[in-house]
């Protein structure tokens, strides 16, 4: 009887441990698949968490010749008034950061703003008007013009070059882009001279809101999975803006009512790097 109760024992740890087996053999597979489908998640298929990025870009801002609207004064106001004026400004700084999210590899959205400033170059042109018909050259001034921009953009990478796998090194692509948003465009420009008025001076300091436009294009290389360089060229385009009354050194003398230009553009050469989360 103890034999066969060994026996019986025997067959059923024989019988528990095939199971067992059975199980783990079976469970196995599935269980790969399970860490291989989240290695592969976790590492090489992009999730919302690896989607976003912070971009920045940094250069050179051309500032084209801003053009002042005139303004003519109301007969008996003893304002000034202003024709013909054209401003000129120097070679200037331009930077900008994106914080921006990839839909997939080609399509992405991106919130932007940034830093222009370029300095006052003189004045091409243009004269200060009076109600009784008088006029005199304007000449001197020394300042600069400011600008800031928060703009929405969407841009599109078209791959020139595409890297060996998704996360090395060595892709290059051509990166076009666009925005619309607001732009803050500001003047603060002292010592401007009326040519027939020795000892008398205007100055313009003001800013105001406007809508603005944005293109830009570039190319891109990546230096890594998650970092990116390269060069960009942008053209904005503001509708105008409104730099408010100009005040002269008399106090007797009445100001330009407002000093508002038409359209503003401005061109930009950068350099970029972009990180990648």
């Amino acid at each position: 009887m103890q034999l066969n109760g060994n026996q019986s024992f025997g067959r059923r740890a024989r019988h528990a441990f095939v199971a067992v087996a059975a199980v783990a053999i079976c469970g196995t597979p599935a269980l790969a698949e399970d860490e291989a489908s989240t290695s592969s998640t976790a590492g090489g298929t992009a999730t919302f968490a690896d989607r976003f990025y912070v971009a920045t870009d940094i250069g050179v801002s051309i500032l084209s010749n801003v053009k002042i609207k005139d303004y003519t004064p109301t007969p008996g106001s003893f304002e000034f008034g202003i024709s013909d004026v054209e401003a000129d400004a120097d070679a200037g700084v331009a930077w900008n950061i994106d914080f921006g999210f990839k839909f997939n590899d080609m399509i992405s959205i991106e919130l932007e703003s940034g830093f222009y400033s370029n300095s006052f170059g003189g004045f091409s042109s243009g004269e200060f008007t009076t109600d009784v018909g008088l006029s005199t050259p304007i000449v001197g001034g020394d300042g600069n013009f400011t600008q800031i921009p928060i703009f929405v953009n969407g841009a599109f990478d078209i791959p020139l070059v595409k890297p060996e796998t998704p996360a090395s090194a060595g892709g290059l692509s051509l990166k076009v882009g666009g925005g619309i948003g607001a732009v803050n465009v500001a003047a603060d420009i002292d010592s401007i001279g009326a040519l027939d008025l020795p000892g008398v001076f205007a100055t313009v300091d003001g800013n105001s809101w406007e809508f603005g436009g944005q293109f830009k294009v570039g190319l891109s290389w990546q230096l890594t999975h998650s970092i990116e360089l390269g060069i960009e060229y942008r053209l904005m385009a503001v509708s105008g803006a409104n730099f408010g009354p100009a005040s002269f050194s008399d106090p007797i003398l009445v100001g330009v009512a407002d000093v508002e230009t038409e359209t503003v553009l401005t061109q930009a050469v950068q350099a970029r790097i972009a990180f990648e989360f």
